[in-house]
C-alpha cells in the first residue's frame, strides 16, 4: 500500500491546515514546513528514473534522467551545463512545485537563483527548505503573480547588470509565450513549457490575461511549439531540446549553437505515446475550432 492519500483524507487534512492558519499563521507555516521537508526529502533521495514517454528522439535524449524534475528535465539540464562548461550558475524559475522543478537538481553548483511563483503555500514550503538544508546558498524565493510588466522589474531587483543568468525556466501554464517575448535579459539557456495538444505546425497561444489560471486537466493552456521556437529565433536562440514527455522545450543561445545540434521542431515534433493518436486529434480539433486562441503568423 502506497503513501497517497485518498481525496476524503485529503479534504480533512486541507480543512485541518484551513483551521489552523486562521488560528496561528506561524504555526500554520510550522507545521506545512515540516512535511514538506520530509516530502522534499524523499523526493531528493529517489533513484534516477530513465523512462521516455514518446519516439522520434534526438541524441540529446539518450541523456534525460528525471530526479527532481517533473518529468526527465534534470538530465538534459545536466548534458547542457556540461557541454557549456558551467560550474556555477545563475538561474530564475518562474512557476515552481518545493520538491519537484527544474532547478533543485543543481542546487549544489548555484551561485545566486530565484524562485518566482503566485502560490503562498509553495513559496513557504520552498523558503523554509532552503533555509534549514541550503543555508549558504543565495537564492530567493519570491511569492508574486508574473505578467509581462513586471516580469523584468522582479529580475532587476535581483540580479545586477554585471550577473549573467545562465537558465531561466518558464512554466506558467498560460502565459508563457508572452513572457518569453517581453524578456529582456539574455540568459545562456531557456526551458520553456510548450502544449503539444496544439500540433506541429500551428502559431499559437492563450490570448494573454494576466490573471490567467490554468484548470487541472484542461488543454486549454499556454503555447504551441512552433510559436515559441518562430519566437525564440527572433530572439537569437535555437531549439536543441525537447523532453520526452512532450513538456519542455530547450534553446540556446546563438553564441553556444556550436556546442548541440539545432532540433527541427516540425520534423522532431512528438506526442506522449500514453495518448492515443485519435484522442490527440479530437481534442486538437476542439481545441483549435472552439476555443479562444490568438494565432500568429
Amino acid at each position: 500500500m502506497g503513501i497517497k492519500l485518498s481525496r476524503k483524507t485529503k479534504r480533512f487534512r486541507e480543512y485541518v491546515l484551513f483551521f489552523i492558519k486562521k488560528r496561528s499563521f506561524k504555526l500554520y507555516k510550522i507545521i506545512i514546513s515540516i512535511f514538506s521537508l520530509f516530502k522534499f526529502l524523499n523526493k531528493k533521495f529517489k533513484k534516477k528514473s530513465y523512462v521516455k514517454s514518446s519516439d522520434n528522439l534526438n541524441d540529446i535524449n539518450n541523456y534525460e534522467y528525471k530526479k527532481t524534475s517533473q518529468n526527465n528535465e534534470d538530465g538534459i539540464i545536466e548534458f547542457i551545463f556540461n557541454k557549456i562548461g558551467l560550474k556555477k550558475i545563475n538561474f530564475v524559475e518562474i512557476g515552481f512545485d518545493f520538491y519537484q522543478n527544474n532547478s533543485l537538481n543543481f542546487f549544489g553548483k548555484v551561485n545566486k537563483g530565484l524562485f518566482i511563483d503566485g502560490s503562498e503555500n509553495k513559496v513557504i514550503k520552498l523558503k523554509s527548505i532552503i533555509t534549514l538544508l541550503y543555508p549558504f546558498k543565495n537564492i530567493n524565493v519570491v511569492k508574486k503573480f508574473i505578467d509581462k510588466d513586471n516580469l523584468n522589474s522582479i529580475i532587476d531587483d535581483h540580479f545586477h547588470n554585471d550577473d549573467e543568468i545562465d537558465f531561466f525556466s518558464i512554466d506558467v501554464d498560460g502565459n508563457d509565450y508572452y513572457l518569453l517575448e517581453n524578456l529582456k535579459v539574455r540568459p545562456k539557456v531557456i526551458c520553456i513549457e510548450y502544449n503539444f495538444w496544439y500540433g506541429p505546425d500551428v502559431k499559437c497561444s492563450v490570448p494573454y490575461d494576466k490573471n490567467f489560471i490554468w484548470e487541472t486537466g484542461s488543454t486549454y493552456s499556454g503555447a504551441s511549439l512552433n510559436s515559441l521556437c518562430e519566437l525564440a529565433k527572433r530572439k537569437g536562440y535555437y531549439l536543441i531540446a525537447l523532453e520526452s514527455h512532450c513538456v519542455n522545450a530547450f534553446f540556446i543561445r546563438s553564441d553556444l549553437k556550436n556546442n548541440f545540434e539545432i532540433i527541427d521542431n516540425i520534423k522532431y515534433f512528438r506526442t506522449p505515446k500514453y495518448h492515443p493518436i485519435d484522442e490527440i486529434e479530437k481534442r486538437k480539433k476542439n481545441l483549435l475550432e472552439n476555443k479562444k486562441i490568438n494565432f500568429f503568423k
